[in-house]
């Protein structure tokens, strides 16, 4: 092979790592933040659940279920709701495992596990554990909605003001609909 070659090869790795580092990173919608289910029960009450990736962490999965509660209830028309302390509603954090991961190779001048001496058995670096979700965080809510400020209890929540205060932070407006992520350029 000539200097011609190889001066193509490295030009052309080095444009596909370039143009690697370049791509536009696209944030999630509220939508794709967990598979939703809403079911009517009654005309006042409804049934909000939310499943997210086991990445989330469980307060994020109450957050976004308390968001999406806020957003049925303005949609059909109510003003606050209530959270109902019935036992049909899943408040248990995920289950999760404590991972041990095999400790680092130690090369020694008598071969990979030869001869050691005290130092080198059971380190501090032998020991990794690591504690990962194993199922995938779930909450569920069962909510009753409340049209106006004189029928509704005092632990009410205000479905506007959860979502001027959190749907700005899932992507949500204060009238409920799903605002489309700002895409950022990535350099």
């Amino acid at each position: 092979m000539n200097i011609k070659t190889y001066l193509g090869l490295g030009f052309s790795s080095l444009l596909i790592i370039t143009a690697s580092g370049c791509s536009t990173f696209q944030p999630m919608t509220f939508n794709q933040l967990g598979n939703f289910s809403t079911y009517q029960l009654n005309e006042q009450t409804f049934r909000v659940s939310a499943k997210t990736s086991p990445n989330m962490s469980y307060g994020t999965t109450q957050e976004i279920t308390l968001v999406k509660a806020a957003q049925i209830t303005l949609q059909h028309g109510f003003t606050s709701f209530k959270i109902l302390n019935d036992p049909s509603s899943t408040n248990q954090p995920p289950r999760q495992a404590i991972v041990y991961t095999a400790p680092p190779p130690v090369f020694h001048p008598y071969g990979f596990y030869g001869p050691r001496s005290a130092l080198f058995w059971n380190g501090p670096l032998d020991d990794f554990t690591q504690v990962v979700n194993i199922e995938p965080n779930e909450v569920a809510y069962s909510i009753i909605c409340y049209k106006n400020t004189q029928n509704m209890p005092n632990d009410a929540f205000n479905a506007t003001l959860i979502l001027k205060s959190l749907g700005a932070k899932y992507g949500v407006a204060e009238n409920g609909d799903i605002l489309k992520p700002d895409v950022k350029k990535t350099s």
